[in-house]
């Protein structure tokens, strides 16, 4: 289990919104992993991807963005 201020001090060290910081905190609980494994297993996935998978996922995260959902 997460301690409340350890969880405070990755969010804002790496300035997200509350809605990310939940959904990186449910990801890690349902992993096992630490916060910044979560973080990195998604760059690594990220960097998976080819330049169109890449660009539609920036587009749909950028459409979120804009809608106010993060």
């Amino acid at each position: 289990m997460f301690s409340f201020s350890s969880v405070a001090r990755a969010s804002t060290a790496i300035g997200v919104s509350p809605i990310i910081k939940e959904i990186v905190q449910k990801q890690a609980h349902s992993t096992r992993l630490t916060l910044k494994e979560v973080i990195l297993m998604g760059m690594l996935a990220i960097d998976k991807l080819d330049d169109r998978g890449r660009q539609e996922l920036a587009d749909q995260v950028h459409q979120m963005q804009v809608n106010g959902e993060i």
